[in-house]
């Protein structure tokens, strides 16, 4: 059974739901959109779960009943402030969560495996009372008001949603040749240029989603390691590796939601100065590949922040030429260098899934391979700046 968001959320203002926070599921449609538009109810895109948790809370505090949307993966981030916060000060909120991995349903992504198992007992486990959502607008009425008996008892409530239960009215694009106007480069474009650049003995951590797919079909490499889930912690592996093995040079390719994330990690590498680090953000202002929901990198200086943290170089690339002779320059010179170039939201048709070739064990085993390979390169000390 499938249900359209705006009756999802029609039953929501019914319940007197005013305000609505989280982080983007492909299994929610389009929710983020309709919400975002509706005149009726407070929308706020959250950079991470616990922070669309906290948001709901002071919400709450202000007498505003609230939302919160995730995905099951996402549970993770917020176990502190559901118990630290929600529980202790007995502020309830409704928890709408997307369920990937359920192990009724054909197999998923490896990195949705474990949450998808353990998803049930998590709630369990942390006394959170839930609900399956059967697809109906009936079924989703009658879990809004075994909601509202948990709140009467200052309980949160978490419904969960499966893949297909909520159709989308904007008629978003997800995995076609959707071109938005105002950046010339897409994903691809940027990771040919970037690609091209590289040594063969350079190492290559790409955050989740498109830009990892991107990467795969267009320069497989055992020197690539492609994360697989765990959104936001590329630029911290890659960071890890580069201070593990300074002699080897490393490249994040990372994207702005990953980065909106866990900001907090630019001031550590920033503090650590791996000299031989590269930390490049393609930045297409969405969440494609759940969808194309809108980041708040549009009203946010990605490069400043990186300046203020510590970065030795900081780059802003909106072309070709630019973004190569930002590359060149970085890869040449001592780092750790930020480079952030804005791309448009397209994407080739066919993006295949690393896992179509690789487990991530396998990937994980090959880089390690590659990694130990007895490799050195030779950097230019470089003055710290930023170049525009």
């Amino acid at each position: 059974m499938t249900m359209s968001t705006t009756t999802l959320l029609g039953l929501l203002k019914q319940q007197k739901y005013e305000f609505f926070s989280g982080v983007p599921c492909s299994n929610f449609a389009d929710l983020f959109q309709q919400v975002s538009l509706d005149g009726d109810i407070t929308s706020v895109p959250a950079a991470s779960e616990g922070s669309a948790l906290a948001f709901a809370v002071g919400a709450a505090l202000a007498g505003r009943r609230s939302v919160v949307a995730l995905q099951n993966s996402g549970l993770g981030n917020i176990v502190n402030p559901l118990t630290s916060l929600v529980q202790v000060n007995c502020i309830p909120t409704l928890l709408l969560i997307s369920v990937r991995g359920h192990t009724d349903e054909p197999e998923d992504e490896p990195q949705h495996r474990i949450m998808g198992a353990s998803t049930h007992a998590l709630l369990d486990q942390l006394a959170i009372p839930w609900s399956e959502f059967d697809g109906t607008p009936q079924g989703f009425m009658a879990t809004l008001l075994r909601a509202e008996e948990a709140f009467q008892r200052s309980i949160s409530f978490a419904i969960l949603v499966r893949k297909g239960q909520l159709s989308a009215s904007l008629g978003v694009v997800v995995n076609g040749e959707q071109q938005l106007e105002g950046y010339s480069l897409s994903v691809g474009c940027a990771l040919e240029i970037i690609s091209e650049a590289l040594r063969p003995t350079d190492l290559v951590v790409s955050t989740t989603g498109f830009i990892s797919r991107e990467l795969f079909r267009l320069s497989d490499r055992p020197e690539n390691f492609y994360m697989q889930g765990s959104l936001g912690h590329c630029s911290a592996v890659a960071a890890g590796v580069a201070l593990a093995h300074p002699s080897r040079r490393v490249v994040a390719l990372d994207g702005d939601g990953a980065v909106l994330m866990h900001m907090g990690v630019l001031s550590t590498i920033g503090y650590a100065s791996p000299r031989n680090f590269l930390h490049i953000v393609l930045d297409n202002e969405g969440y494609v590949s759940t969808g194309g929901q809108e980041t708040t990198s549009v009203t946010s200086s990605l490069e400043a922040v990186a300046v203020a943290c510590g970065y030795r170089a900081v780059s802003r690339c909106v072309t070709s030429a630019e973004l190569g002779e930002a590359v060149a320059r970085s890869l040449s010179t001592e780092g750790p260098h930020f480079l952030l170039c804005k791309v448009n939201q397209s994407h080739s048709r066919s993006l295949p899934r690393v896992t179509s070739r690789h487990t991530p064990e396998e990937n994980k085993e090959a880089f390690q391979i590659a990694l130990n390979q007895p490799r050195a390169f030779h950097l230019k000390a470089a003055p710290a700046g930023v170049a525009r």
